[in-house]
């Protein structure tokens, strides 16, 4: 089954033609003029960023772990104060490999209030633990600042998440479930899903960080934004107050 038809692109912002192969949007409706193709969650990611931060340009971000596509091309060439970073297990923190910064997003090597944007495409699923990761993210982000990510969200599951992977005191995983292996920029190994989110994801983000937290969702035929797994979760790093109670959840 081929699905074919006319849209507007979020990311390389053209009339476009839409175009899929097979049912599973996710990963096969993909633009036709952007350069090497995007598909829908990376739209969907690019469509909220225009809406809320529309003079990202100008703006420091960080993306975790981009791919040679899509909205990470586009962050890369247009971003004035973009930076990507990759994990390489092993190698030194903060140093540099080629165009990418080694970061572990459980232990980031940034100073505290750095970023004015964080994005994220398909990572969060395969961070160990992720309460540490989203710490660290609030701890890099400056007040005021964005954090945008997607990664899959079960809809079959209320539950905000549950662990696939566990890990036992010499770090050897212990799997709980039958283990999924996604794709990986950097390695021909993929990556192992760690954990599975559902719907009350939100309210866990917000007591892990001190964040205000939106989901959205799609149907959204313009732009090319359907199928499975489209989410964007947004969590924004208010200006607060010294006495706000919010500040608690961080001590």
């Amino acid at each position: 089954m081929i699905t074919r038809y006319k849209g507007f692109c979020p990311i390389c912002e053209s009339q476009t033609i839409f175009q899929a192969d097979n049912d599973w949007f996710r990963d096969s409706l993909s633009c036709q003029t952007c350069r090497n193709g995007s598909v829908p969650r990376e739209r969907a990611l690019a469509l909220i960023l225009e809406e809320i931060v529309p003079n990202w340009k100008n703006m420091s971000i960080h993306e975790s772990s981009p791919a040679e596509r899509g909205i990470s091309l586009k962050l890369r060439e247009a971003g004035k104060n973009y930076i990507a970073s990759q994990y390489f297990q092993g190698e030194k923190l903060g140093a540099m490999h080629g165009i990418f910064r080694n970061e572990d997003l459980q232990n980031l090597t940034f100073n505290d209030e750095t970023h004015d944007v964080f994005i994220s495409l398909d990572v969060f699923e395969h961070i160990p633990y992720p309460d540490r990761a989203l710490r660290e993210i609030y701890r890099t982000l400056k007040f005021g600042g964005v954090m945008l990510s997607t990664f899959p969200v079960r809809n079959y599951q209320v539950e905000a998440m549950r662990r696939r992977v566990d890990y036992s005191p010499d770090g050897s995983e212990i799997h709980l479930v039958e283990p999924e292996i996604h794709g990986n920029p950097i390695s021909g190994e993929g990556s192992i899903v760690t954990v599975d989110y559902g719907y009350d994801l939100h309210k866990s983000f917000s007591c892990w960080a001190p964040f205000d937290v939106r989901v959205y969702r799609f149907a959204d035929t313009l732009h090319g934004i359907l199928g499975d797994f489209t989410e964007v979760v947004v969590c924004r790093k208010e200006i607060l107050e010294e006495d706000d109670p919010r500040l608690s959840k961080m001590i």
